[in-house]
């Protein structure tokens, strides 16, 4: 038994009147009402039967009294459940009308004038437990009439009394009743709005929670929503274990030349259309999404043998690669992919890594294939092992160079800023490529030993130059989200003497996502400080814009993925409101990953002020940075943009 407010999304479209919600409001109070009639009248039969002589008047009262606790006991039970208006009204004058008879049997068998008080209470009650106001109107009629009949029992000064008493009760209690009801419906009504509000609300948030996890494109379950699976796949979840299963990654082959020979329109029905054959030879163990560009995975559900597997990849390959007519074209494409064994005790990250690595085999071994993550892929991912274990017995101080590359300003070639970037050459393994070490040195938690490495020596260069060029210098998420590190980044800044509106930090929002007030905090101190904050690879992450407002960000550096699919009209599109954003939240916007005329066009088209990228200049020692710098706008260094 629930008393209150139902919701409004449980109702049918009378129910959510005010009335309705009125009537809902007091089924709590009439559940009593009519309870508390069925105990005092249950009482009065045994009272009755012990106090009461065999008779005519007993049986008349006893009989009277029995059929009233039974009736208030019917009608409490009703009461447990939501009740229509007229029914309310019908039992109301029931109950109301037996208990002025109960009162009317009992004096006539043995008349006191005291008991005509009675009727003043019943007269109270009647008022204030309905729910209308024409209701107890009726009630209390019957119950003047009942009194009334007994007015030649009584002398004038006696009636007169007894009638005022009871009609001024009767009067006050209606209008007690009648402004309780109203402010009762003043306040169902705001509860119904805000009831009503509520559920558009949860409506609004449940159709933009499934937008977030779709691809618009496909309809399919996008790379978020398969992270969120994958990651219950591995780990489980508070009541469940993780469960076996298989990830496949998947990547269609000759894509590109789809959309280079038939255009993006027929590119994106042809996605569509694979789509729809993922969705439908996936079957209910299986959970298909789609990663972006032509990137599609699918996480099998199940302690399956790898043969199984396989032979479904295969059946899936050789489904994807029937023909497929688009706009009266016949096109044909095919499939590769890349298989791992779900394995609980290694990290999600680690487990994608190793499934693209097969889906990367699969593509070098002449695509179209399938491919599982074996003991082989594992021995080259022990070079990784090796990387690791190289970070952690280097002498970063010796082993770490830095580079810089230029950042210039459209339509002049001004060279306004540079982005410090980290060499490692070891001398048992070699040069190693930034993207990789740094990754793994952010996984193992030795990002920091590069991260100060990189700024002391920076700033041993910034200080002796003679240009106030600003400087870029990135920060991972442990650096940030660490105070020691902020502390010692501070206090070699201050040891060099560089003024800190020289140097610029940049941050990912990946990086803030494990704590973002942490991050936030760290950052504010940087800014006061007088360090400007950049906000990389803008675009790829969350780009809330209250979350981004809330942020001490200067700038804005675009992610070089918008321009590096240029005959996609979405994504040029999506580049200018990126563009526009940094206009809206008063920051300067880089655009990072100018590799060629094209991009350079679509920087221009964007609006961007400032680009940085191949087409301009490469990483660059200090000293042929100072050189650029003091050249100017040398064509034989720089592009004029």
């Amino acid at each position: 038994m629930k008393w209150g407010m139902p919701k409004s999304a449980d109702l049918e479209p009378e129910a959510r009147s005010v009335k309705a919600a009125v009537r809902e409001i007091y089924r709590p109070i009439l559940f009593g009402y009519f309870t508390v009639y069925a105990f005092y009248y249950a009482c009065m039969v045994a009272l009755n039967w012990l106090s009461m002589e065999a008779g005519s008047d007993y049986t008349r009262l006893q009989s009277l009294t029995v059929v009233t606790t039974v009736l208030a006991s019917y009608f409490a039970w009703r009461m447990r459940g939501p009740v229509s208006g007229f029914s309310i009204e019908c039992m109301l004058l029931a109950m109301n009308s037996i208990v002025i008879a109960n009162v009317y049997v009992a004096l006539s068998i043995g008349f006191l004038p005291e008991k005509l008080t009675y009727f003043i209470i019943m007269s109270m009650l009647f008022a204030l437990s309905s729910t209308s106001f024409r209701q107890p109107l009726v009630s209390i009629a019957l119950a003047f009439a009942a009194m009334g009949a007994f007015a030649g029992r009584l002398d004038s000064e006696t009636l007169s009394a007894y009638g005022f008493l009871t009609f001024g009760a009767a009067t006050s209690s209606l209008a007690i009743a009648f402004y309780l009801r109203k402010a009762i419906a003043r306040i169902a009504e705001a509860n119904l709005k805000a009831s009503e509000r509520l559920v558009h609300a949860e409506d609004m948030s449940a159709k933009l929670r499934e937008e977030s996890l779709s691809d618009s494109l496909t309809g399919l379950p996008n790379r978020r929503a398969f992270f969120t699976l994958f990651n219950e796949q591995v780990r489980g979840q508070e009541n469940r274990k993780p469960a076996p299963g298989w990830l496949i990654l998947l990547d269609l082959d000759g894509f590109k030349a789809v959309n280079d020979i038939h255009g993006h329109l027929v590119g994106d029905e042809l996605l569509v259309a694979v789509a729809d054959r993922l969705r439908s030879f996936s079957g209910g163990n299986a959970h298909v999404s789609r990663m972006g560009g032509d990137e599609f995975n699918m996480i099998l559900s199940g302690d399956l043998a790898e043969a199984s597997v396989v032979d479904r990849c295969k059946s899936l390959l050789n489904e994807i690669a029937k023909p497929y007519l688009v706009d009266g074209r016949q096109i044909l494409i095919s499939c590769s992919a890349g298989c791992l064994n779900v394995d609980p005790d290694q990290g999600v990250e680690s487990q994608i890594s190793n499934a693209d690595y097969a889906l990367m085999a699969a593509k070098k071994q002449g695509k179209n294939r399938v491919v599982v993550f074996n003991k082989v892929y594992a021995e080259q991912a022990g070079i990784r092992f090796r990387i690791e274990n190289a970070l952690r017995s280097a002498d970063l101080e010796k082993e770490i160079s830095v580079v810089f590359q230029p950042q210039f300003k459209l339509g002049t070639s001004e060279v306004v800023g540079a982005e410090v970037l980290a060499r490692w050459t070891n001398p048992e393994v070699g040069p190693i490529p930034p993207q990789r070490f740094i990754q793994i040195a952010e996984e193992s938690g030795l990002v920091a030993n590069i991260t100060l490495v990189v700024v002391r020596k920076a700033l041993c260069e910034l200080s002796s130059w003679k240009h106030s060029i600003p400087i870029s210098i990135n920060l991972s998420g442990h650096d940030l989200l660490s105070d020691p590190v902020i502390d010692a980044v501070i206090e070699i800044v201050r040891e060099h003497g560089v003024d800190p509106s020289r140097i610029e930090f940049e941050v990912t929002e990946t990086a803030m996502m494990a704590d973002i007030q942490k991050a936030a905090a760290n950052l504010d101190r940087l800014s006061i400080l007088g360090f400007s904050i950049a906000l990389d690879d803008f675009g790829t992450g969350y780009s809330n814009f209250n979350y981004l407002r809330s942020l001490p960000i200067k700038r804005l550096k675009v992610d070089k993925s918008f321009v590096e699919n240029p005959g996609d009209p979405m994504a040029e599109k999506v580049l200018a409101s990126l563009v526009g954003m940094a206009r809206v939240l008063g920051v300067h916007c880089l655009l990072e990953g100018v590799e060629d005329e094209i991009s350079l066009i679509m920087a221009k088209r964007a609006g961007a002020e400032l680009v940085q990228g191949y087409l301009f200049a490469k990483p660059m020692k200090a000293e042929d940075l100072v050189e650029l710098i003091s050249r100017g706008t040398d064509e034989s260094i720089v592009r004029t943009a």
